[in-house]
């Protein structure tokens, strides 16, 4: 690992880093930012499709509020990725090169816990996401459990049966035509999956969505109330499209979200 730039931890609940800070964790890299005073709690912040990992602060108001509110970022460059279970036989080769599922839940978080005392069960975490990054949040928190007590998943997808021509599913998954089952009941179909999700979910998304529609996250919302009813879910449906004015609108609704959590 890259420890550049890293400060010794001076605190055995939240570890002070420096403020902004490049690591690399098994191939890829991501960027730690830290508040200038008390840390209140972690947030894994998830970019979009091929968005680089600053993008969430460059075109948002999400890093300035959330440091200002005592949150630390961890930002992972995830490039192309869909946030897959595994790479199948199928998988484009071109993409394998990307970070996965697995990549996350065994190379960053361990690493981040390890070497740097970050995102430890003893702290309060959350999971933030954006298109294929709000999917990223909800197979991150279905897969870690205990360890995220809350996410936030803007404009994303959950049941590739319903996009059965998505380009990037295919490009994951083979087509669903060859392997149904794949997409029906696999690891990739977080709707069906919906009761392994244990953490507050916000979910949002906007009806004017020609990127990825609404209904996605209709259907992940309507799935969780069915299996777990009792989950605190909250959703917003707005007249948005699939771009960062509608995302940044989001922020305060998602950082208040998560403070029911502190």
């Amino acid at each position: 690992m890259k420890q550049s730039q890293i400060t010794a931890p001076k605190t055995k609940v939240y570890p002070m880093l420096d403020s902004i800070a490049t690591l690399t964790i098994g191939g890829h890299k991501l960027d730690i930012r830290s508040p200038k005073g008390e840390v209140k709690g972690n947030i894994v912040v998830l970019p979009g499709w091929n968005f680089p990992k600053e993008d969430w602060c460059n075109k948002s108001s999400l890093c300035k509020k959330a440091l200002e509110q005592g949150f630390r970022l961890v930002l992972p460059e995830m490039s192309k990725s869909v946030y897959s279970a595994k790479f199948y036989p199928q998988t484009l080769s071109g993409w394998k090169k990307y970070p996965d599922l697995n990549w996350v839940i065994k190379q960053m978080l361990p690493g981040l816990q390890k070497d740097y005392g970050i995102l430890l069960t003893s702290q309060k975490n959350f999971l933030l996401g954006l298109s294929t990054g709000g999917r990223g949040v909800v197979a991150i928190g279905m897969a870690a459990p205990a360890l995220f007590v809350a996410g936030a998943a803007l404009s994303g997808d959950y049941d590739p049966t319903k996009m059965t021509a998505d380009r990037l599913m295919i490009g994951y998954l083979g087509s669903y035509g060859q392997f149904p089952a794949r997409w029906k009941t696999g690891a990739e179909n977080l709707v069906y999956h919906a009761k392994k999700l244990k953490m507050g979910l916000y979910i949002g998304h906007g009806k004017q969505d020609r990127i990825v529609p609404f209904a996605q996250s209709l259907l992940l919302y309507n799935a969780l109330k069915k299996v777990t009813p009792d989950l605190k879910v909250k959703y917003h449906w707005t007249k948005a499209g699939h771009n960062y004015k509608y995302w940044n609108s989001e922020v305060d609704n998602m950082l208040a979200f998560f403070c029911e959590f502190l």
